[in-house]
């Protein structure tokens, strides 16, 4: 291993650049490194980043194609910036494409294809971004030794797996384990007990909610299959000046996928053993609060309340009104500090004393806060896996694709309340408030739940970097691959096995049928004798 080691560092050596950097393509001397690609912008770098922190931290080089970037990064990861893709899916001062607020009440149908609009338009942001093209001015000859793309939104730029000569496929994914998962990697998802990310189902399922589920899931197949894929196809060839191969072919060459899923809040799902769970990776050991939130927090006569809803979600979408209603309510409660990660251009009214609002706050660490009472959050799948960890209740305001689920998990497990956007009150946030922090069941429930999560044999972030050496120490090894990713949805579900034993229980009927028929309708010889 040591001997191993070292001629990755060797090979696997070149310059860093930092946020928006302009500079040329760095000096190839090696011509060999490993590539980590996050074209899913509701992902983001907080999922892909202790991956790439932690390979770099063990000696190889990383080139980070990335919708953001980190300034801080250290000298062996290279960030490109795919500087287009925000502005894309949410406009830059102008009318956004992607609007959240209207997605947050769509019906199964629609919020499948809003998903699937969302990877077309990060791809759209990905191909007409600068960063993109320079990768793509990489010299022909030049080699990477593994390429680690977030596949949630879709194949678009695997063309980059044809233009670097087909290093090794490690997929990940921060949308725990998606609905088209065994279209990648094979094995099956059972309709039967595997919720699509629409369906806010009982456990177990009854007979109705697993008819609803089972279509929507046949819809979603078919619509990925013949709409999405063909169209992201269009797109993705814009930045290619070679002929793309089929995008369904690349991303079935996964070697390795990484899904950001653990059994203690997902539910159980067979999978292929080249599936690996490590959900939770991104949530590290919390450091130090800066003196300001500390004091802040840990002087509140009965605890604090964090209140912060992600990053694609902007405070200004709340509406001032709104804002207002949070405001109101959080007055109502003197005894509790409220943090709120506020980015709007001001409050609607001035914000009592017990409410502090700074645009961005370190959400893992304030979680980790012992005095941290209750978690104000969308839901979104790595803050309630934050939240989970750290033991924090949540009062769930979900607004669109997972979020809902997420939240629906949490309220069956008992450590969380719902709010509706829709029909947001101040009565409503105080009484959600109220049942949080004054009722233990809802703290008890969220440290059985924790217990769990907690309760692993290494930590996921640590699972997940041994997988992505396993792939660059097998590049070709397939053996932990199912069979079934080469196969029809017809031949690896067994159909045409069932399709012919019940042809032929069939006509093992219809014969004996027929033969008794002839035994009943035929008088026997003694009796025509009589007759006679």
């Amino acid at each position: 291993m040591d001997v191993f080691r070292r001629i990755l560092q060797y090979v696997l050596q070149s310059d860093a650049i930092s946020r928006n950097s302009q500079n040329s393509i760095p000096a190839h001397r090696n011509k060999r490194s490993p590539i980590t690609d996050s074209t899913n912008t509701n992902i983001e770098l907080v999922e892909i980043r202790p991956i790439v922190d932690r390979l770099a931290e063990v000696g190889h080089n990383i080139t980070a194609l990335s919708v953001n970037v980190d300034a801080r990064a250290p000298k062996n990861v290279t960030y490109i910036h795919l500087e287009n893709s925000y502005n894309t899916l949410y406009g830059n001062g102008t009318l956004a494409r992607n609007d959240i607020l209207k997605r947050s009440n769509e019906s199964p149908v629609a919020a499948t294809m809003s998903f699937y609009r969302f990877g077309l338009l990060g791809c759209e942001g990905a191909i007409s971004s600068k960063g993109l093209q320079r990768l793509l001015q990489y010299p022909p000859d030049f080699r990477f030794d593994l390429i680690v793309y977030d596949f949630t939104c879709g194949p678009c730029l695997l063309g980059l797996l044809h233009k670097f000569h087909y290093p090794p496929l490690v997929s990940v994914t921060g949308f725990v384990m998606p609905q088209f998962t065994e279209r990648l990697v094979g094995g099956h998802k059972d309709t039967s007990y595997i919720p699509h990310f629409t369906q806010l189902t009982d456990d177990p399922m009854p007979f109705t909610q697993r008819l609803t589920n089972s279509l929507i899931h046949l819809f979603d197949a078919l619509y990925r299959q013949y709409v999405f894929l063909p169209h992201m196809t269009r797109i993705a060839q814009q930045a290619f000046d070679f002929p793309l191969p089929d995008l369904t072919a690349l991303e079935q060459k996964t070697l390795i996928m990484l899904t950001n899923s653990n059994p203690a809040l997902d539910p159980p799902e067979s999978m292929p053993p080249n599936v690996i769970p490590v959900g939770g990776l991104q949530i590290i050991d919390p450091q130090p609060l800066p003196p300001e939130l500390d004091a802040f927090i840990s002087n509140a006569p009965k605890g604090s309340v964090l209140f912060a809803m992600g990053t694609n979600f902007k405070s200004k979408m709340f509406t001032p009104a709104r804002q207002a209603m949070f405001l109101e309510a959080f007055a109502l409660f003197p005894d509790y500090h409220i943090l709120w990660k506020f980015d709007d251009d001001q409050l609607p009214r001035q914000a009592s004393a017990n409410v502090m609002v700074r645009p961005w706050l370190p959400q893992n660490d304030i979680l980790a806060h012992p005095h941290l009472k209750a978690f104000i959050t969308h839901c979104g799948l790595m803050s309630t896996q934050e939240a989970t960890y750290h033991a924090v209740p949540m009062i769930g305001i979900p607004i669109y694709v997972d979020q809902h689920l997420n939240l629906h998990r949490t309220v069956q497990a008992g450590g969380g309340v719902r709010l509706d956007l829709a029909t947001l009150t101040t009565e409503g946030i105080v009484a959600a408030l109220s049942k949080v922090l004054e009722n233990d069941s809802y703290q008890l429930a969220i440290d059985k739940r924790s217990a769990l999560f907690r309760d692993q044999p290494e930590k996921p972030l640590d699972r997940a970097i041994w997988w992505i050496e396993w792939a660059l120490r097998h590049p070709r090894e397939d053996r932990l691959r199912s069979r079934t990713v080469e196969m029809s949805k017809f031949v690896a579900n067994g159909y045409d096995v069932a399709g012919f034993l019940c042809l032929l229980v069939g006509g093992l009927l219809i014969l004996l049928l027929k033969m008794f028929s002839q035994m009943c309708h035929h008088p026997s010889t003694k009796q025509k004798e009589k007759v006679k």
